[in-house]
């Protein structure tokens, strides 16, 4: 998607290891150009970081990593405020990931503020379009605790919720791709009267996964990275 349309500014929400903000910044490389703002918390524990793998694939350049105390809503506040003047935000991305807690009230939130922040023609990404807080085994979320949630709460897809219930009505939008594993949801910001819902089944894009895997698995070979997209390092005895 980077490499055909070509977004100037992104925006993730949530990273993780960084490992998908290492892969864009290479297509931002292969590009020539481009820029990565990558939101997270300060006290995210994942070893290796987003910055030491950014760091080991020499792609720092290309992003700017954000560690907010709270999480991205205070980030995507800041950030609204310092592109409004005359009470009007203007947008400043062309494309943007959320990949955060899952959760409908900050997702939910979250989904307006960075429309405010997108360029017509942009596209938003969600990712664990199918995650519930009930099928992890884990007690907590981003500082959510499962067993406070009602059933509906812990059993509901909550980033499918935000998805069918605030996205696919709002007037900004109208062009709309669901992958047939639930995983991502997308949506395009382009006004019209007519609104596109695609749902991609494996059956129809198995030639473009397979052209995607061996561009990825370049990339990977390029930037030093094994399959899990930690960096591969190597040991010499003697």
């Amino acid at each position: 998607m980077i490499l055909r349309d070509r977004p100037g500014r992104i925006l993730e929400l949530g990273i993780a290891h960084g490992t998908a903000t290492c892969y864009m910044a290479a297509a931002l490389d292969a590009m020539g150009g481009g820029r990565i703002t990558a939101v997270d918390l300060v006290d995210a524990d994942f070893t290796p970081s987003a910055e030491m793998q950014l760091e080991m694939c020499g792609l720092s350049g290309y992003v700017e990593v954000v560690r907010m105390q709270t999480g991205y809503s205070w980030f995507l506040h800041d950030e609204i405020r310092r592109q409004t003047t005359e009470s009007q935000c203007w947008p400043k991305y062309d494309l943007c990931i959320i990949d955060g807690p899952k959760n409908w009230t900050i997702d939910g939130g979250a989904f307006f503020l960075v429309d405010k922040l997108l360029h017509p023609g942009g596209w938003i990404i969600f990712d664990d379009y199918a995650w519930t807080y009930a099928g992890q085994p884990r007690r907590t979320t981003d500082g959510i605790t499962h067993r406070m949630l009602s059933d509906a709460e812990r059993t509901t897809p909550q980033v499918r919720e935000v998805f069918e219930l605030l996205v696919v009505p709002h007037g900004n939008y109208s062009e709309f791709v669901i992958e047939d594993h639930k995983d991502w949801a997308m949506a395009r910001k382009t006004v019209g009267r007519e609104k596109t819902y695609t749902v991609r089944y494996r059956s129809e894009y198995a030639d473009m996964l397979s052209w995607g895997a061996t561009v990825a698995r370049r990339a990977a070979r390029k930037l030093g990275l094994g399959e899990n997209g930690v960096k591969r390092t190597s040991s010499l005895g003697g």
